[in-house]
């Protein structure tokens, strides 16, 4: 049986993620780039992975550098989302700081630097895998989310039974 591959897309996105924007720095370019493929791996050691397109200007920047870093995007930060995904955002400002070696943005709803541990063949895509060194969380927020190709928010579950 043979599938095509936009229903493969289409179909793996009803699969609800969270959204991140990967940061890295090879030393000359810092990158950045959005990206729902997260996976926690292993609890000892502590392993995250990531998926990257091999076509992305992001490949060679985290082939190349020592940490990377995972920023867990807030729902307010649609926009910085869309940034990261090739569609520049020109009313925003993004801040970007150091933590632990990697580049990342000041402002999320969690942070994890890990650094390079392996890169795999992932097919058309380079699966990085990363061993966490240093993590943050904001005290606060909800998580913005992927489906079905459009980003969405946390919905306020009623209490009350009617």
């Amino acid at each position: 049986m043979s599938i095509d591959p936009r229903e493969y897309r289409s179909t793996i996105g009803l699969f609800a993620t969270g959204v991140t924007v990967i940061t890295a720095s090879d030393g000359d370019h810092i990158r950045g780039m959005t990206a729902n493929s997260l996976t926690s791996v292993s609890l000892d050691p502590l392993l995250l992975l990531v998926c990257v397109d091999r076509k992305a200007r992001m490949a060679p920047v985290i082939s190349a550098a020592a940490h990377f870093a995972v920023n867990i995007l807030r729902a307010d930060q649609e926009a910085i989302a869309r940034h990261f995904a090739g569609r520049p955002q020109p009313d925003i400002e993004v801040a970007l700081e150091e933590l632990a070696g990697a580049p990342v943005l000041s402002d999320s709803l969690a942070t994890l630097v890990c650094s390079r541990e392996r890169i795999l063949d992932g097919g058309d895509h380079l699966i990085v895998l990363g061993r966490v060194i240093a993590l943050r969380r904001a005290a606060e927020g909800d998580p913005l989310l992927y489906f079905a190709g459009t980003y969405r928010q946390l919905a306020e579950m009623s209490t009350t039974l009617a």
